[in-house]
């Protein structure tokens, strides 16, 4: 049975009183394959946008009307719903509608490992694709249905991992330009590619922002500058991101909060309720509750595009 949640997101900084206005944003959560494997989770995002984040997996999504995705700081795109957006792992990105419109997304998530295992070639680097928004009618319903009816309860385990992923082996043997050439494989880097790919590698230790430009021999302004400008959040903000995301996945696997706020590298489990609080609108035990127990029924109505007509309910 699939289990899923509902967690809040609110499009103010944190800090900001808007937030405390702000309607909330649900992001609901469940695991299409438990018995088989914690390396794909989805959700349905419905509402108003979210604040930038990042995610640990790679993201594959549908929108069910016609919407908008955001990358960085400035990269915006439109995304019809017979398109499939493709996030990479750790790129900032929120998910929006049209002219303040709610958004209405059907999202797959997927670890870096079965990436890695559909092409079989990380030697020569990542996956690239030439835009985050692939035109793909067939890919598009294919996987908006396959979403559809995992919550609905109407898809195992097991058959949902086998069309999952056949699936990705269909949209990256069509759509994939080649490999991208990893980090670490680059000689001479940008301060600002560098500095990223440092945070990822670190994600669990206190990083003053100090101690980061010592390391890449840059001011402080050209850093937060560059970076924000960028990779769409400041380095601070990028680095809690990514042990948000973290202590998101953890606990989604069951794992005690006390255990998560060490291994996420927060001071304690009062400062990571804090912080997940902040950010989902519900504390890490909260959270994991709802993941584990909660059937919400949902129906997405469109009023046009290429799903027009297709509902669910997981109630």
């Amino acid at each position: 049975m699939n289990a899923e949640t509902t967690a809040w997101w609110s499009d103010a900084p944190a800090g900001d009183h808007r937030q405390r206005l702000a309607p909330p944003v649900p992001l609901r959560l469940w695991h299409p394959a438990a018995e088989e494997s914690e390396e794909f989770s989805c959700a349905y995002l419905d509402g108003r946008c979210a604040a930038p984040h990042v995610h640990e997996e790679w993201q594959f999504a549908v929108a069910a009307e016609p919407s908008t995705i955001t990358l960085g700081a400035y990269r915006r795109y439109s995304a019809q719903p017979n398109d499939v957006t493709v996030v990479q792992p750790y790129e900032v990105h929120t998910e929006g509608g049209v002219s303040g419109e709610p958004r209405r997304w059907l999202v797959l998530y997927v670890a870096e490992a079965v990436v890695d295992r559909v092409h079989q070639d990380r030697a020569r680097g990542v996956p690239r694709f030439g835009c985050p928004v692939i035109s793909d009618p067939h890919s598009s319903q294919v996987l908006f249905e396959l979403l559809q009816c995992s919550m609905s309860g109407n898809l195992d385990s097991s058959e949902f991992t086998v069309r999952v992923l056949e699936w990705l082996r269909h949209l990256f043997r069509n759509h994939a330009l080649g490999m991208a050439t990893p980090p670490e494989g680059r000689r001479i880097r940008a301060p600002v590619e560098r500095a990223r790919s440092y945070l990822q590698a670190h994600p669990t230790e206190p990083l003053p922002l100090a101690d980061l430009v010592d390391l890449l021999g840059v001011t402080t302004s050209h850093l937060v500058r560059s970076f924000s400008r960028s990779v769409g959040l400041p380095p601070k903000s990028y680095h809690a991101q990514i042990r948000l995301a973290r202590a998101r996945r953890l606990l989604a696997q069951g794992k005690p909060a006390t255990w998560v706020a060490y291994e996420c590298g927060f001071a304690d489990q009062s400062h990571l309720s804090r912080r997940f609080r902040e950010y989902y609108g519900l504390t890490p035990g909260a959270f994991q509750t709802y993941y584990k127990t909660q059937k919400l029924s949902i129906d997405i109505v469109q009023p046009s595009g290429a799903h027009n007509g297709l509902g669910f309910s997981a109630a």
